[in-house]
């Protein structure tokens, strides 16, 4: 009889409910969270504690009582200024990626923006479509792909988006996919080695939810199994987060692929998933404090990254509850509801 090792998944979530209440602000509104123990309140704190409660299971909805999800939501529009534009952004992150990040937590508090904005517009025409996609920096589009996760990704769920906006996108990222890696964009090379990844799994998403045929999911998967490295990462960083994005990208497009290509080397992609979910497993035992003294945002990565292994290995990952992730919660992109457009 195979042995297989549970990890309780009930148990970090304790813990994380806990760290998330000792980041509760206490002269602050509800919803009002500290960037760490010590720091001050930030806007993308207030939005990663509702994700990461949403992919921990909870429905913020039903949860909380209307008074609180007002007063949350007050606090995220708080940093919208009128003509739609946010203040606070974290690091080096875009207006396109605060918008996305925004429409997730309203979504899932079930309330919406304050002001119009117009951060659609330079792509909205079907005609502007291939020009904004094409001056994406798809050497570097780790980071430029957040721009398309919380740019057209969001507009293609709106009510507002034409279909033949959305045909349009599917044929230039179609006829722009190297078939033979599965990565974004044929024929410009990457500047390292995680640019690929970092930046397919911003833009699968529009595949998934639009229930849309991806081209070359057997490629896909092959390029992200190679990419992992002896010690199971796939970030190659040395000194960086115990656990990273990069991780979680992996994680996200090897279910993503290989659910569309189930016959493709599953037991590849069981393995891949089994030994770092070791290595997750090892940090968080051994290096919790430094996993937790990051930024919430960063701790939104491993939750979502524990919510992965869990849809990969069932089993293996197990809670009374569904965890799930940043790109496959549909919760997560209720764009007409959380838009005032």
């Amino acid at each position: 009889m195979l042995f297989v090792l549970r990890m309780q998944l009930a148990d970090v979530r304790a813990v994380m409910y806990e760290h998330l209440g000792s980041l509760r602000d206490p002269a602050g509104p509800v919803g009002a969270y500290r960037g760490g123990r010590g720091r001050s309140a930030d806007f993308y704190s207030s939005l990663d504690a509702a994700l990461m409660r949403t992919l921990m299971g909870e429905d913020l909805r039903t949860s909380l009582p209307p008074a609180e999800r007002r007063a949350w939501a007050g606090h995220i529009n708080s940093h919208q200024r009128p003509d739609g534009t946010f203040t606070g952004i974290f690091t080096h992150h875009s207006q396109l990626h605060a918008h996305g990040m925004v429409i997730g937590a309203l979504g899932a508090l079930g309330e919406s923006m304050r002001h119009r904005h117009s951060l659609y517009a330079p792509f909205a025409d079907p005609g502007a479509v291939a020009g904004w996609l094409a001056r994406i920096n798809w050497a570097e589009q780790w980071t430029a792909s957040h721009l398309f996760w919380g740019g057209m990704h969001c507009y293609s769920l709106s009510r507002h988006c034409p279909p033949v906006w959305r045909e349009t996108v599917f044929a230039w990222l179609d006829a722009h996919l190297d078939r033979a890696t599965g990565w974004w964009a044929k024929g410009i090379p990457h500047t390292d080695r995680h640019q690929a990844l970092g930046g397919s799994a911003h833009i699968l998403p529009i595949y998934q939810h639009h229930d849309r045929p991806f081209p070359a999911p057997e490629a896909l998967i092959d390029s992200i199994l190679a990419l992992q490295l002896p010690d199971t990462r796939w970030l190659d960083q040395p000194g960086h987060y115990p656990v990273s994005y990069l991780e979680l990208d992996a994680l996200y497009a090897l279910k993503f692929a290989g659910d569309r290509a189930p016959a493709h080397r599953g037991g590849d992609i069981r393995d891949a998933v089994r030994r770092f979910g070791r290595y997750v497993e090892s940090a968080w035992s051994g290096d919790r404090a430094t996993l937790l003294a990051g930024h919430p945002h960063v701790l939104l990565g491993l939750v979502g990254t524990f919510g992965l292994l869990q849809q990969h290995l069932p089993d293996e990952y197990v809670d009374s509850v569904t965890w799930t992730d940043i790109f496959s919660d549909r919760r997560l992109y209720q764009v007409d509801a959380a838009t005032a457009l």
